[in-house]
C-alpha cells in the first residue's frame, strides 16, 4: 500500500463494519438498521461478545492510566474505531490536561464521526483523527497531523486494542509493528489485546469460532491467534508484569470474575521499549 494512494474504507450501509459492530457492543447504539440481522446472528453465536468488547474498553482505560502514570503524555491510538464513552483523550486528559492524542482509523465512518466530535468539543489543538491504516505505518508516522502533535524524541504511548485480529498473517503484522517500534524512543509503551481460543473451553471455542466465521461476512474478516503468537508481537519490548494475561486480569481495578466466559478469550499486555 502506498501512502499517497490511501483511501479510507467507504461507508457501506449494506455490509456491516467491525467499527459499527464494536460500537454497538459497547454502547448498544444501532447506527444502521441494516446491521441488526448481523448483530443478532453474531450475538446468537457468541452471547458474551458484548462483554468481551467491554473488557477491551476497560483495558484501554487502565492502559492509558498506566501510561500517564509512567510519564507518557502523547498517544497514537491505532484502529480507534467509532468514538464512544471512555475515549483515549478523555481518559488521558482527565489525568494530564496537557496530553495529546492522534487517533488512526481506515474506516470513513469512524473518521468522520471522530472529527465531528473533536471539532464540536474544540479539541483539535490537542486531539486529531487521521485517515490511515496500520498496514501503512509510514502514512501514520509521517502524517502532518501526527507530526504536529507527536514529538518522536519523547516517549509515545502506542495503543492497538483489538486491532491485530483484523490484520491477517499475509500482511506481516510483525513487520508493521517493528516499523512502529523503530519510530519511537526508549520509555515508549505499547498496549495491545487480541482475541484467542487457546485457553477457552470446548463450548466457548465452538461459539467463538462460529463468531469468527460470521465476521467473514463483514468488510474485514477476523484472524485468531495463540498466546505465543501474540507474545511475538511484543518482540523488542519488555513486557510489564504480569506479562501476557487476560484483558480482565491486567492490573484490574475491580475483582476479577473467574467464571466469566469471555475472560479467557482475550489476551492483553503492555510492553515498554528498553
Amino acid at each position: 500500500m502506498s501512502s499517497n494512494d490511501f483511501e479510507p474504507r467507504p461507508i457501506d450501509t449494506h455490509k456491516p463494519s467491525p467499527a459499527r459492530i464494536y460500537h454497538h457492543m459497547i454502547t448498544g447504539e444501532v447506527i444502521f438498521e441494516s446491521d441488526l440481522p448481523f448483530i443478532h446472528r453474531l450475538y446468537e453465536e457468541i452471547p458474551f461478545y458484548p462483554l468481551w468488547a467491554r473488557h477491551n474498553r476497560r483495558f484501554l482505560t487502565r492502559a492509558v492510566r498506566y501510561m500517564i502514570d509512567s510519564g507518557i503524555r502523547q498517544f497514537l491510538d491505532i484502529g480507534s474505531g467509532l468514538p464512544t464513552g471512555g475515549n483515549t483523550h478523555e481518559v488521558a486528559r482527565s489525568l494530564a490536561p496537557d496530553a495529546r492524542v492522534v487517533y488512526v482509523d481506515n474506516d470513513e465512518e469512524a473518521i468522520n464521526r471522530a472529527r465531528d466530535l473533536l471539532r464540536e468539543h474544540d479539541l483539535l489543538d490537542s486531539t486529531v483523527m487521521i485517515d490511515a491504516d496500520l498496514r501503512d505505518p509510514a502514512r501514520i508516522l509521517e502524517h502532518p497531523e501526527t507530526r504536529r502533535l507527536i514529538d518522536f524524541s519523547e516517549p509515545v504511548g502506542l495503543l492497538l486494542v483489538s486491532v491485530l485480529p483484523w490484520v491477517p498473517d499475509a500482511d506481516d503484522p510483525a513487520a508493521l509493528l517493528a516499523r512502529l517500534r523503530a519510530a519511537v524512543v526508549p520509555g515508549s509503551q505499547l498496549a495491545m489485546t487480541h482475541v484467542s481460543l487457546q485457553d477457552a473451553g470446548q463450548e466457548i471455542k465452538q461459539q467463538v469460532a462460529a463468531g469468527a466465521a460470521v465476521f467473514g461476512d463483514t468488510s474485514t474478516p477476523v484472524t485468531l491467534r495463540t498466546r505465543e503468537q501474540f507474545e511475538t508481537c511484543f518482540d523488542g519490548w519488555k513486557l510489564v508484569e504480569p506479562g501476557i494475561t487476560y484483558a480482565t486480569d491486567w492490573h484490574p481495578d475491580q475483582p476479577v470474575d473467574t467464571t466469566d466466559y469471555a475472560r479467557p478469550c482475550n489476551f492483553a499486555a503492555i510492553g515498554t521499549l528498553p
